[in-house]
């Protein structure tokens, strides 16, 4: 069988969780809110909602990846689930984070690191050594 590259995984999965992820998250929510008023029928170029139309023709709906992401936590075991969906759901720093949880900085990047690496199997984001 051939290894797992846990190192490469894990930065996949905090590649993914930190940009993409993001990207979908405000994509998804801004499709049910309209920031101003628009008047029907006019024709608007750019903006998120743009965004979300094109990804959406892409093949690609924003809430769906956001539910996915979601559902992905819900498998995880309950203290990495937390700590993912606190630091790339809920944007808590890692500084922030560490002083919630009674650990150091350091080692609160060490318990991101193993959500990391978890999630990143559960997803599919494993990178073969």
């Amino acid at each position: 069988m051939i290894p797992i590259n846990k190192k490469a995984t894990i930065k996949n999965a905090r590649r993914f969780l930190g940009g993409e992820f993001q990207q979908y998250k405000d994509l998804s929510q801004a499709r049910f809110s309209i920031p101003y008023a628009m008047p029907s029928g006019v024709a608007v170029s750019g903006g998120a909602i743009d965004t979300v139309e094109k990804k959406q023709v892409n093949g690609l709906d924003p809430s769906m990846i956001v539910d996915t992401v979601l559902d992905t936590l819900g498998k995880m075991k309950a203290d990495n689930a937390k700590l993912l969906k606190l630091r790339y759901v809920d944007n808590v720093r890692v500084v922030d984070l560490a002083y919630r949880i009674g650990y150091s900085e350091r080692g609160t990047y060490k318990l991101l690191n193993n959500a990391l690496y978890e999630f990143g199997l559960l997803f599919g984001l494993i990178v073969w050594a």
